[in-house]
């Protein structure tokens, strides 16, 4: 998260997340079923979680020559 959030907005985001994550998708898509169910619920912060992909290059993210 960049900003705070809200208890219920965060609960609810954990929960889309593990289910989604449990059901076997990916770290991509079960972030977005966490923002999803912040957004089914009325709450007006599904876009204060921030998906950060942290796969880089095996060279500190440069390429190689």
């Amino acid at each position: 998260m960049n900003s705070k959030i809200g208890d219920d907005a965060a609960i609810k985001f954990a929960v889309g997340f593990y289910d989604q994550l449990g059901a076997g998708w990916s770290y991509e898509d079960a972030y977005n079923g966490g923002c999803d169910t912040i957004a089914l619920q009325g709450i007006p912060e599904e876009h204060t979680p921030v998906f950060k992909n942290l796969k880089k290059s095996p060279i500190n993210g440069n390429k190689s020559s």
